[in-house]
C-alpha cells in the first residue's frame, strides 16, 4: 500500500525515518522539505534511471537514499558509495528504518551509550568493504543496524538485506569511460527531472590532483553549475594543528577554465571561524577529516549533487598501489581510509548529496586494474608512485595538458589528532563537562588532552615503536629490553585516550538526537495542528 507522508520543516531537508508498527499497515514516512514524495516511491538524492518509473532499487547507480513501494515487498535503497548508511530496528512487530542514526534513535525513544569506547572501531570498519564492516551499533535499549551498499527488503515477513545490482561488466578503456558517462549523464538527468519538486542543482569540486579532473572531464558536457577547490593543500605527514604551512597550491582554477567550468574557490580552514552545530559533523563520524570542505555549505541555495572523486585510489597502477594493497583489489570496495566518509549526518542538514563518482562500476575492481595495466594504457603510464593512467587519459583527452594535474599527491582534507576534540570552545566545554559528569575523564586528565595529542600525533607518523628495535638508538632500544625482561613483553609506543574517539561520537549523535526529539513531540499532534507548525500532512492522513 502507498507510503504516508509527513513533512516537518524543522527536520534536516534530506533526513527521513519511516515507521510500520504491524505487517499488515503502511510505513509512515516523516522527512525533512528536500525529500521527494511520491504515492509509490521517495527519494533523497538521485539514480541513474528516470526519475518518473521510481526504479531507483533496480539500478547500480543510487546516491542519496530513498524507498521503493511494490505492494507486497518495500525496498529501501542506499547509496553505492559507502560514504552513507541506511539504518533500522525491529521492535516486537514494528519496523523502523531511517538515513539517520539520530533521528532513529528518537524515533525509537533510545540512544547511544555514552560510556560505550566500541563506537570508534564500529566506524573505523567500513574501510574493510561491504562484506566485512561490523553492522551492529549497541545502544541504551540494546541495538540498531546499519546497512552499507546493499537494499533493505521488508516484507510481512520482516527484513532482509539483498545486494544492490552489479554495474555491467566492462573489458577495456572505451567500455568503462562510457559506463561512466552514461551514469552521470543520467544522475544529472534525473536530479533535474521535471517531475520533481524540488529539482537539484549540480555542484562539483576540483584539485589538481587526478580524481577531481576525471570527474569533470566527464561530467562537464551535462553541465556543472558550480565547482569548488580549496587552494591550500593538507599537512604534510602531520595532523592539523592550526598552523599555516608552506604547502604546495593545490588550486584547481586553470582546469577549470580550460573545462569551461565556474570555480570558487574555498578556504580549507573555513571552519575556524564559521563553524556552527558543529556536533553534527562529530554525528557522523568520529576522526571526521571533512571540515575542509565546510565552506560549500554557505554555497546551498537548494538541494545539491556535489561530484567528489572519493575513492580515487581505484585507479591506482600495480606498481603505485604496492603487494600489501593489491588485496583491496577485489567486488568489496574496501577502502584505505575515512576520507569523505564524515558528511552523512551534516549533510541532510546542509541539504546535499555526495555523488563519490568512482565508485560507479567499482565493484568490478579487478577489471579497472587490467584496464589501467592493459597495453593502450601505456601512453597514459608515468611508472611514478602517484600514477593514475585512467584519469590521466580522461583528463588529457578533455585537452588538460599533462603537467597541469597529478604531479604530486596534495589533497586538503583536515586530519585531527585523537583523541578528537570539537573545534568550537563552546561545544568542546560542553563535552569535557559531560566527561566529567559522567567520570569518564577526571579534571587532571582532562586538562592533558592537548599533550595527549601530540605524543598521540608523534606515535601515528613517526612510528617510534620502530625505534625500539634499532642499536643505533641506544637508549630507547635498552630501555625496550630491559622493560622485556621486566614485563615478559615487547615495550610497544600505541595511541593512548583514545576511547575519548566514541565518547565524542555518542555525545554527539545524541546531542542530535534530542533536536528530533524536541520537533518531533509536537509533531504527533493532530494533522491540523501539525499543519499550523510547519508539517504537511498527506492527503492520505487527511482521509
Amino acid at each position: 500500500m502507498p507510503f504516508s507522508y509527513q513533512e516537518i520543516a524543522a527536520f534536516a531537508p534530506l533526513a527521513w525515518v519511516a515507521r510500520r508498527e504491524h505487517p499488515s499497515s503502511p510505513f509512515q514516512v516523516t522527512h525533512g522539505r528536500h525529500v521527494e514524495t511520491q504515492p509509490a516511491f521517495f527519494v533523497e538524492g538521485a539514480w541513474s534511471g528516470p526519475f518518473g518509473d521510481g526504479g531507483l532499487d533496480a539500478c547500480d547507480a543510487v546516491f542519496g537514499s530513498g524507498a521503493r513501494d511494490a505492494g507486497e515487498v518495500v525496498t529501501f535503497v542506499g547509496c553505492t558509495a559507502t560514504t552513507d548508511f541506511i539504518y533500522y530496528a525491529q521492535r516486537e512487530r514494528a519496523i523502523s528504518v531511517s538515513n539517520s542514526l539520530p533521528l532513529l534513535l528518537a524515533v525509537l525513544d533510545d540512544a547511544l551509550r555514552d560510556d560505550d569506547d566500541r563506537y570508534s572501531a564500529i566506524n573505523l570498519s567500513v574501510i574493510k568493504g561491504i562484506r566485512h564492516y561490523e553492522p551492529r551499533i549497541p545502544t541504551r535499549d540494546g541495538e540498531v543496524r546499519r546497512v552499507v551498499h546493499a537494499n533493505v527488503v521488508v516484507t510481512e515477513d520482516g527484513i532482509r538485506l539483498v545486494d544492490k545490482p552489479l554495474p555491467p561488466a566492462f573489458a577495456s578503456f572505451a567500455d568503462y569511460r562510457d559506463l561512466l558517462r552514461d551514469r552521470i549523464g543520467k544522475l544529472v538527468a534525473n536530479a533535474r527531472d521535471p517531475m520533481r519538486r524540488r529539482p537539484l542543482h549540480i555542484f562539483s569540486t576540483q584539485s589538481k590532483g587526478y580524481d577531481t579532473t576525471a570527474v569533470n572531464a566527464i561530467a562537464a558536457p551535462f553541465g556543472v553549475e558550480k565547482v569548488f577547490t580549496s587552494p591550500e593543500s593538507k599537512e604534510r605527514h602531520g595532523h592539523y594543528d592550526g598552523v599555516k604551512g608552506d604547502w604546495p597550491s593545490d588550486d584547481g582554477r586553470p582546469i577549470c577554465e580550460i573545462l569551461g567550468l565556474p570555480c570558487v574557490p574555498i578556504e580549507r580552514t573555513h571552519f575556524e571561524r564559521a563553524l556552527e552545530a558543529e556536533h553534527w559533523q562529530w554525528a557522523g563520524l568520529d576522526n571526521n577529516q571533512d571540515l575542509n570542505l565546510h565552506e560549500i555549505q554557505a554555497h546551498l541555495t537548494g538541494p545539491t549533487l556535489l561530484l567528489t572523486g572519493n575513492l580515487g585510489e581505484i585507479w591506482y597502477t600495480r606498481k603505485s598501489i604496492g603487494e600489501a594493497r593489491l588485496a583491496t583489489f577485489n567486488d568489496e570496495l574496501i577502502r584505505w581510509d575515512h576520507a569523505g566518509h564524515g558528511m552523512g549526518e551534516v549533510r541532510l542538514k546542509a541539504g546535499f548529496v555526495q555523488v563519490a563518482v568512482p565508485f560507479i562500476g567499482a565493484r568490478h575492481r579487478e577489471a579497472i586494474l587490467r584496464i589501467t595495466e592493459s597495453e593502450e594504457m601505456a601512453p597514459y603510464t608515468l611508472g611514478t608512485k602517484y600514477d593514475r593512467p585512467i584519469p590521466r587519459r580522461l583528463g588529457e583527452e578533455a585537452g588538460i595538458a599533462r603537467e597541469m594535474f597529478g604531479q604530486v599527491k596534495m589533497a586538503s582534507v583536515v586530519h585531527l589528532p585523537s583523541p578528537n576534540l570539537p573545534v568550537t570552545r563552546t561545544l568542546r566545554d560542553e563535552f569535557l563537562r559531560h566527561l566529567r559528569r559522567r567520570r569518564l575523564v577526571g579534571r587532571v586528565r582532562a586538562s592533558l588532552l592537548r599533550h595527549v595529542q601530540r605524543y598521540n600525533s608523534w606515535v601515528h607518523w613517526k612510528e617510534p615503536t620502530a625505534y625500539l628495535r634499532d642499536p643505533d638508538n641506544r637508549l630507547l632500544y635498552y630501555a625496550a629490553r630491559l622493560w622485556q625482561r621486566a614485563s615478559g613483553r615487547p615495550l610497544e609506543l600505541r595511541p593512548v585516550m583514545t576511547a575519548l574517539d566514541s565518547y565524542l561520537y555518542a555525545f554527539c549523535v545524541n546531542k542530535v538526537r534530542d533536536e528530533y526529539r524536541a520537533v518531533l513531540q509536537p509533531a504527533a499532534a493532530p494533522a491540523d495542528r501539525g499543519r499550523a507548525t510547519g508539517t504537511r500532512v498527506s492527503a492520505a492522513q487527511r482521509a
